[in-house]
């Protein structure tokens, strides 16, 4: 069975990896396993999320035993017929911690909201997700790091309404966003798990397309 390390300490970001892939060929833990509390922040530096996701893997792998593959995800938000200031391009977070002045889930579900409400309570939207896979192998004749990105995406909307935000710690857009399932506009945190993995085809898509590469 082939572990694969989620760099987060966030357990529903493993558990959505989690139910990606197959059970029996994947072991999908968190960095806490490897002490991730300790492992210090990398630096974001490039310009889009693919980008930032491989800088992030070849951080994290530094820290990860050789032969230990490392799974890193950005994401950004794509919003249609906005106004550019209000566009939070590849920070989610800034505009959230420029207003109040600290981030939390309670916090950016409310900047989000008033933000839908700014724009009639709906806002066409996408996420645009970067995945990387990185694996380090030392013990060769020439040590070496190997690293493979990829991009991918997901359609929803952005309404006005928050809907069980303790359900998802770290993921507090979930409680603020919306997916077309047969026709009909359901809220993230009301969609059942096999819908979950239907709608995250893109990302298991694209996760399963590294796996392969590395």
């Amino acid at each position: 069975m082939t572990k694969i390390v989620v760099a987060t300490t966030n357990k529903n970001k493993v558990k959505r990896i989690e139910r990606m892939l197959d059970k029996e060929k994947y072991q999908v833990v968190s960095l806490e396993e490897y002490g991730g509390k300790d492992i210090p922040e990398p630096k974001e530096t490039q310009d889009s999320p693919t980008g930032i996701a491989i800088e992030k893997a070849l951080h994290y792998v530094k820290y990860l035993p050789e032969d230990t593959i490392v799974l890193t995800q950005d994401d950004t938000i794509v919003f249609e017929n906005i106004k550019e200031e209000d566009d939070p391009g590849l920070h989610v977070k800034g505009p959230v911690i420029e207003k109040y002045g600290k981030f939390n889930d309670k916090l950016g579900a409310e900047y989000y909201k008033d933000l839908a409400d700014k724009y009639g309570g709906v806002i066409p939207m996408k996420f645009v997700y970067g995945h990387a896979i990185a694996i380090k192998k030392t013990k060769t004749e020439r040590p070496v790091t190997k690293v493979v990105g990829a991009q991918s995406e997901k359609k929803l909307r952005l309404v006005n309404k928050i809907n069980k935000l303790e359900k998802c710690p770290g993921y507090f857009l979930s409680a603020l966003t919306e997916l077309n399932v047969d026709g009909k506009w359901i809220s993230n945190n009301d969609v059942d798990t096999e819908i979950k993995v239907k709608t995250d085809i893109d990302l298991y898509n694209s996760i399963t397309t590294l796996l392969k590469e590395i």
